[in-house]
């Protein structure tokens, strides 16, 4: 999982489909300070966080790829606004299949005196990717948090 801090300008972005939760975004292009261009593609936003995507919108994107998506968790504009949303979505999601798989591993050494395959791999990689997971969530918080390049004006989470 990686996290990525883009510094420059917003030049388009291609809004997919999207709702009160999230919106998909097809593709956000960016003109980085140095000048070179980044393309971040497939690109699900908070609400919060989408709200800077327009045009010419100056400041500091927080992007994050996991396993299979990619995410923009927080902003930092130049005229002040700020925003961090970080979904947790698919960290609760690996809690519950790490407890459930656990859960049916104590049940099948309980009641058949074996381990299983399936309860074994739910615990395991349930437990890998939620902590996975929730170490990115932290780290990204502790990023956003300790950066003062840009104006905090505002706290959301």
């Amino acid at each position: 999982m990686q996290t990525e801090v883009i510094h420059g300008t917003v030049e388009s972005a291609s809004v997919k489909r999207s709702n009160e939760k999230i919106a998909l975004y097809d593709n956000i292009v960016f003109r980085q300070s140095d000048g070179s261009e980044r393309r971040v593609e497939t690109v699900a936003v908070a609400p919060a966080v989408a709200a800077a995507l327009q045009p010419g919108t100056q400041g500091r994107f927080y992007a994050y790829k996991a396993l299979d998506h990619r995410g923009l968790v927080a902003m930092r504009t130049k005229d002040g606004r700020a925003a961090f949303v970080m979904p947790s979505g698919n960290e609760k999601i690996m809690m519950i299949a790490a407890l459930g798989g656990l859960l049916w591993l104590v049940m099948v050494l309980l009641t058949r005196d074996a381990i299983t395959f399936l309860g074994l791999a739910m615990a395991l990689f349930g437990g890998f990717a939620w902590w996975s997971y929730r170490k990115m969530r932290i780290e990204n918080r502790a990023r956003y948090d300790a950066d003062s390049g840009y104006p905090q004006t505002d706290r959301t989470s």
